[in-house]
């Protein structure tokens, strides 16, 4: 019975059976279990990821620039390199001296009497013409009141005629100097001019000779020697020579004869009013009584108290004091325009230097302050050298003297370095003498090719060498190329090295 019951409360009570999960609903399509994550926490991680991937870019970084400022201390404070190209290998000689004037007028005057009034003052420039100072002139006028009431009307006017005659042949005077002067040097820039040519056309001719010769050795025709590239170009030069000759040429002759033209025409000038001077006191020598040539000198002697520049300049110093009676020169007026230079030439140079050369005029502190100027005299003896410290005597000198042709910001006094051309000028492809090398293939330089970054490397090229300079070497034929940096000083580097450089 109690079996019957048990079957019968099993059979009412039927669990169902656990349904087993899929994989899909344990770990997702993808085989991962399935985890909701929250938004923050994904910008946290993406947010460190990131952090982590700059860090480590900063780190390389820093580790590269590290060790390229290792590389660049190591290689020293660079090289010393020369672009390769055109070169100026003229030769020079270096001088130096002040600038002075060429011409210098001291102000004088033969009147013994007080300075009134002095109208410039030291450092004004001033005109031909201008008036400087006025000398006092009561005195004189007193005599000439005194005299010309005792005079009569015509001793008044022969004194009046006499005066002005002496005034006008003083004027001729003072302009047949000035035309003469101003002749005199057209005739010797013109005289500069033609013999520079002439030295040039047979420097020309000589090269022109020699190019001629040298080819000859080879060549097997005249037509073949005319071709060549040297002769073709030394002949172009020659012919060029010699027309610049026959110009100067032309002009000096024209110089020569219109110098005598100009000296004839300013001597009648002279001549002509010295004699209407001479007639005028000989044809009136009765009538000038003693009170009309008295009164004469008097007027003479009141113009002559208003003291006129003969010169334009500057006013360089004063010596004359108002009130105070003259002794000596009134003051000092040096031509701005006319200067010159003079400069000591070393004994070993005197020879080289000749009157005529050219020379470049610089300032070592102003670069506005240029010109050129022309050797105009050579003194060809020597001037003891100053003692040194030690009581040894210096070397010896050659005095010479530059005319400034060209002025640019030039001033009185300045000190001025000039660099005189002693021969033809040059203008070649050339490296410094120091940068050249030898090995048994022949002569060679170093060259830096950049890599990157401001570093180089030492590369090695041959070259040919022309003629050599003072610093500067010709390069005749080579595989350089114009820009390439040439290690000026080679024993410093390595082939094939890194270096860094400086230009």
């Amino acid at each position: 019975m109690e079996s019957n019951n048990m079957e019968s409360s099993t059979s009412e009570v039927k669990e169902t059976p656990a349904k087993k999960p899929t994989w899909d609903e344990l770990y997702g399509k993808k085989g991962k279990k399935k985890k909701k994550v929250k938004p923050g926490v994904v910008i946290a991680i993406v947010a460190a990821i990131l952090l982590l991937v700059a860090g480590g870019i900063a780190f390389v970084y820093r580790a590269y620039k590290n060790a390229m400022e290792n590389v660049q201390s190591a290689l020293g404070a660079g090289t010393v390199v020369e672009e390769y190209g055109k070169k100026d290998m003229s030769a020079y000689i270096d001088v130096t001296g002040v600038v002075e004037t060429q011409e210098v007028e001291n102000v004088i005057t033969d009147l013994q009497y007080p300075v009134e009034e002095i109208k410039v003052e030291v450092g004004d420039h001033v005109k031909k013409g201008d008036v400087l100072c006025v000398i006092d002139s009561d005195d004189i006028q007193e005599k000439i009141e005194d005299l010309e009431a005792q005079a009569s009307d015509a001793e008044r006017i022969k004194a009046k005629e006499l005066e002005t005659a002496r005034h006008n042949l003083s004027s001729a005077a003072t302009s047949k100097n000035q035309t003469m002067d101003a002749a005199s040097r057209t005739i010797s820039e013109a005289k500069k001019a033609f013999d520079d040519a002439d030295t040039d056309y047979y420097e020309k001719l000589d090269e022109y000779n020699s190019a001629w010769n040298k080819a000859s050795e080879y060549a097997t025709s005249t037509d073949a020697i005319e071709s060549d590239p040297t002769v073709s170009a030394t002949k172009a030069a020659l012919d060029a020579a010699t027309e610049v000759w026959y110009v100067k040429q032309y002009a000096y002759d024209q110089a020569i004869s219109s110098y005598s033209d100009t000296a004839a025409t300013a001597a009648n000038s002279y001549q002509s009013v010295k004699d209407s001077v001479d007639m005028t006191e000989i044809s009136n020598s009765p009538s000038y009584s003693a009170t009309a040539t008295q009164l004469a000198d008097l007027y003479e002697m009141k113009g002559d108290t208003v003291i006129i520049a003969q010169t334009s300049g500057i006013v360089t110093s004063i010596s004359a004091v108002e009130g105070a009676v003259p002794t000596g020169a009134l003051m000092t007026i040096q031509d701005d325009e006319k200067l010159e230079i003079n400069v000591d030439i070393k004994e070993k140079d005197i020879f080289s230097v000749k009157e005529g050369m050219n020379v470049e005029l610089s300032s070592s502190s102003l670069e506005n302050v240029t010109g050129k100027g022309v050797v105009s005299k050579v003194n060809l003896f020597a001037t003891a050298g100053a003692p040194t410290a030690n009581g040894v005597a210096g070397d010896n000198t050659f005095g010479a003297k530059i005319s400034v042709t060209e002025n640019n910001n030039i001033l009185l006094g300045m000190k001025l370095k000039g660099r005189i051309s002693t021969g033809e000028e040059l203008n070649v492809n050339a490296v410094p003498y120091t940068a050249i090398l030898s090995d048994a293939e022949g002569d060679y330089v170093y060259i830096a090719e950049e890599v990157s970054n401001g570093m180089y490397t030492v590369t090695r090229k041959y070259v040919e060498k022309g003629m050599s300079g003072d610093y500067y070497t010709e390069i005749t034929d080579t595989d350089l190329e114009e820009g390439d940096k040439v290690i000026c000083y080679p024993n410093t580097v390595t082939e094939n090295g890194i270096i860094t450089i400086t230009e």
